[in-house]
């Protein structure tokens, strides 16, 4: 659930004053509240709310990390604007120069760019190509991704400049799959690396690739640097770095924003959309957006593995929980206009009509009443707990530190769940724990927010059975009618079937309720005036960095009139 941008070629500008850009960087990396003008240092200063935990493709599995190596490593094609993945027409050349399909639509044919080059200077050959597929379906990886490409039989290597896909069968996702899970990688600085060691590799760290950025350094805890590369096969990026400043706390990065540090906060709250609009020297910016906001639940005791959850193993239990809780206040009281309730349990733009308005179950708080009854679990006691025998119907809510909307949204969820009788404590956590428990199944249920790609059917990842020891299907949910379902909706060529089929796999997805689907997200960031924005796909805001641009801040603050 993650994404890049086509370019043609034009000539390279002349290189500018590095070394005093550099004394820039520095200055704003550490965050000493030293303004910048991008204009004028050709520098954009970029938020990240949580730092990344790597740069490898395949083992990235959180947005920054995505951000940041976007910009570095590239796809073999990317879709446009229209996110119309059915058809190759609506994807842009970018390592690939052209493909061509065989005649049984069983395999492509992708002809590289002939000037693409790594950026130590190395070019980028078919086994490039090949060497990628191997390492994101190799097991010992456990990509999350690897899911997605099991329609893909084989990659082979035609001639140095062409790679040819091969198909287990003919499917209308079949480009999209060639294309956009994989960001390819070099062959020539892995291949004599073990699998097993590439996560914890310099490279994983400090990636080498082919993207019109190319790494520069990483400041631990503080900032990643990326200048442009002059090499670059496309049109050169129009700034000369990329600065991503690690900046957990909202108030501290708005507070940066207004003062001329940070160009950048993809992500800005609710109660802070005034006040952007008010400044002179920022803009509120309104993205398209793929994300939505869930509370996974765990399906299995995390102390016996094996066993199911005392509390969520019971469907009724989980559907009670969604039964409790009002996502319209929830989504009002903790997010305001940058959310809307949830439809379904994807993102709205991504359910292509396959679900009437509303398919998640409605706010009934008396039936969540009864189902709980059923289970046996009854409201005792002078504080009104529900309990089941001696054990008391209570559990953990894992959250982001940083996730200051989250906090409201568990905050507003505690005080529903209590109505009818459910404990919920909130246990906050910051990036690197929250991933550990969740890779090591070890919570009662935790608050995430997703980006998800375009393509609907990734929701294998969440919760196909096979994702769950090689996935992101961290809840443990398993079923057999939601397998098939999703898979048969792969397989289908037949648009009407294929929309069939995964209204199929989200129904039962809905009524099994591993997670309490909340809200759907919306992308409001603020942006300095002087930048010029160009927009990005839904899935992937980040997908136009290097086309965006800027004039000085004297030029964007003039005053109306003023010549």
């Amino acid at each position: 659930m993650y994404p890049s941008f086509a370019q043609l070629a034009t000539p390279h500008r002349s290189r500018r004053n590095v070394a005093a850009t550099g004394a820039v960087l520095v200055a704003i990396a550490a965050g000493c509240g030293t303004a910048h003008d991008p204009a004028r240092d050709h520098t954009l200063v970029i938020a990240l709310a949580a730092e990344p935990t790597l740069l490898l493709p395949p083992l990235i599995d959180e947005t920054p990390g995505f951000v940041v190596a976007d910009q570095i490593l590239e796809r073999l094609a990317d879709p446009d604007s229209t996110l119309d993945i059915m058809h190759d027409t609506a994807f842009h050349p970018r390592l690939a120069a052209a493909w061509t399909w065989a005649a049984d639509s069983m395999a492509i044919a992708f002809r590289l760019a002939p000037n693409a080059r790594w950026h130590d200077g190395r070019r980028v050959t078919a086994h490039d190509v090949r060497f990628t597929f191997d390492v994101y379906a190799d097991t010992t990886i456990a990509s999350a991704a690897a899911p997605l490409l099991d329609n893909i039989d084989s990659v082979q290597v035609r001639d140095d400049s062409t790679a040819v896909f091969w198909f287990h069968r003919r499917a209308r996702l079949q480009f999209f799959d060639a294309t956009y899970h994989m960001r390819i990688l070099p062959r020539h600085l892995l291949d004599s690396l073990p699998r097993r060691a590439l996560r914890g590799s310099p490279f994983a760290r400090a990636p080498t690739g082919t993207g019109p950025f190319r790494f520069s350094r990483w400041r631990a805890g503080q900032s990643v640097e990326l200048a442009a590369n002059e090499r670059y096969h496309g049109r050169r990026a129009q700034f000369d770095r990329l600065v991503f400043a690690i900046a957990s706390d909202p108030s501290a990065t708005l507070a940066r924003a207004l003062a001329g540090e940070v160009d950048v906060a993809p992500h800005i709250r609710a109660s802070d959309v005034a006040r952007v609009s008010q400044s002179r020297r920022l803009r509120v910016r309104s993205w398209p957006s793929l994300s939505n906001g869930l509370v996974m639940l765990a399906l299995h005791d995390a102390a016996t593995p094996g066993d199911a959850h005392p509390l969520f193993g019971d469907s009724r239990v989980r559907r009670a929980l969604t039964l409790a809780l009002d996502r319209a206040r929830i989504t009002r009281g903790a997010l305001g206009e940058t959310a809307s309730p949830a439809r379904g349990p994807l993102p709205a733009p991504l359910l292509h009509g396959a679900f009437p308005p509303l398919v998640l179950l409605a706010f009934d708080p008396r039936h969540a009443a009864a189902l709980l009854d059923s289970a046996g679990w009854y409201i005792t006691g002078p504080e009104r707990i529900r309990h089941r025998g001696p054990r008391e119907l209570r559990f953990t809510l894992l959250i982001p530190t940083a996730a200051v909307a989250a906090r409201r949204a568990a905050i507003l969820a505690q005080e529903q769940l209590r109505s009818v009788g459910i404990a919920m404590d909130i246990d906050l956590a910051d990036p690197g724990t929250l991933a550990a428990r969740l890779g090591e199944h070890r919570f009662d249920a935790v608050l995430l927010a997703l980006d998800w790609d375009p393509n609907p059917l990734s929701a294998r990842q969440l919760w196909g059975s096979s994702a769950v020891a090689h996935g992101a299907n961290f809840s443990g949910y398993q079923s057999a009618v939601f397998d098939f379902a999703i898979e048969a909706s792969a397989q289908a060529r037949d648009a009407g079937a294929t929309r069939t089929f995964a209204a199929q796999a989200w129904a039962q997805l809905v009524a099994d309720a591993p997670a309490i689907w909340l809200y759907d997200l919306r992308q409001i960031a603020a942006v300095r005036a002087s930048v010029h924005s160009t927009p990005g796909r839904p899935d992937a805001w980040w997908s136009s960095l290097a086309d965006w641009s800027a004039k000085t801040d004297a030029d964007s603050l003039r005053p109306t009139g003023v010549p």
